[in-house]
């Protein structure tokens, strides 16, 4: 047990200089604080146990799994009625135009610009997210980039939209003052962790595989005979 402690904390390292920005962007995702708590740990169990070690694709992959436990989080149930906690970006840039201007704009607009540039979410998937219409979203992004290019000078104003996806990047890496400690999130990694290591829990699992195999099978069976019993003589 020690020995699988001591790889678990090894492989949780490897995390940790990505943990601000996935849990930034689980939170503008969820809009609530236990819900993209509950969506970084899925993320880094998933990753965890397709034996994904550090190395090349490890953050891409990381990135990815969070994209999609935060998406289905904020869109369950639970999700859905959970009360909105997003106070907006941690700490906004002083010297950037692009910051100020993001630190004028009211939540709902700072959060369509981190979702859309930030968490790099397709236009429909931020309309899913934010209950806004694609016109709406998309006429709302449009003046928030015009609104940073006025402020632009020079050669800036023709790459607007890069600047505001590197602006929108950047606040994601900034660690927030409320954002869960890492050692927190790391304990109940390494218990569910130690739980799926477990022979009972990989028993379980593998029965349960057995058992919707042959429930598929019965399935099938029941359908051919129906087929063959209604067919006309």
């Amino acid at each position: 047990m020690q020995h699988t402690s001591e790889a678990l904390r090894a492989w949780f390292r490897g995390v940790q200089p990505l943990y601000a920005e996935l849990f930034n962007a689980a939170h503008v995702m969820c809009g609530n604080y236990d819900m993209a708590e509950y969506a970084l740990r899925c993320a880094i169990l998933d990753v965890w146990q397709q034996n994904a070690a550090g190395g090349m694709g490890f953050r891409e992959r990381l990135r990815s799994a969070l994209r999609q436990e935060a998406f289905a989080s904020a869109l369950s149930d639970e999700g859905r009625a959970a009360e909105f906690t997003w106070p907006g970006p941690a700490e906004l840039p002083g010297d950037n135009p692009v910051g100020v201007q993001l630190g004028q704009e009211p939540v709902e607009t700072q959060r369509l610009v981190m979702l859309r540039h930030g968490c790099g979410l397709s236009l429909r998937q931020v309309c899913q997210l934010t209950g806004t219409s694609p016109g709406q979203a998309r006429a709302e992004l449009n003046r928030f980039e015009a609104r940073c290019r006025r402020r632009l000078r020079g050669q800036d104003r023709g790459r607007v939209e890069a600047l505001i996806a590197r602006t929108a990047k950047r606040l994601l890496g900034q660690p927030g003052p409320n954002m869960p400690q890492p050692g927190q999130v790391y304990r109940a990694f390494e218990a569910e962790a130690s739980a799926a290591q477990a022979p009972g829990f990989r028993l379980w699992r593998f029965a349960g595989g057995v058992l919707l195999a042959l429930m598929a099978l019965l399935c099938a069976g029941a359908f051919w005979l129906f087929a063959v019993l209604v067919q006309p003589v």
